[in-house]
């Protein structure tokens, strides 16, 4: 019994991480994180899969759900497609545009 009373408060404490409210609006709870995680590499993948946006070279950044894509894009057509693939990826706020057209 005297062992259950340290693990349960740990347990209770992590859990109470998780579920961590905005203070100031720049904390982001475990989850939030996660979500992030998750879409910047469903972004990044869809994009290194494209052979027209050749997504090696174009960074994803994502905070809260939104997309900013910072990189070097081969062309307009490329730079457009780019950002549509983020756009139309699952769980995504908005998409912001920092790429760099190099012909």
């Amino acid at each position: 019994m005297s062992m259950f009373r340290p693990i349960s408060a740990f347990l209770m404490a992590v859990m109470l991480i998780g579920c961590q409210a905005y203070v100031d609006g720049s904390k982001r709870t475990l989850g939030e994180v996660a979500d992030d995680s998750q879409i910047s590499l469903s972004v990044k993948a869809r994009l290194v899969d494209d052979p027209e946006v050749k997504g090696l070279r174009i960074n994803v950044d994502v905070r809260r759900g939104v997309v900013t894509l910072k990189g070097r894009v081969p062309s307009a057509y490329a730079k457009e497609k780019a950002l549509n693939i983020a756009r139309q990826t699952g769980s995504v706020v908005s998409v912001e545009d920092r790429l760099t057209i190099v012909e």
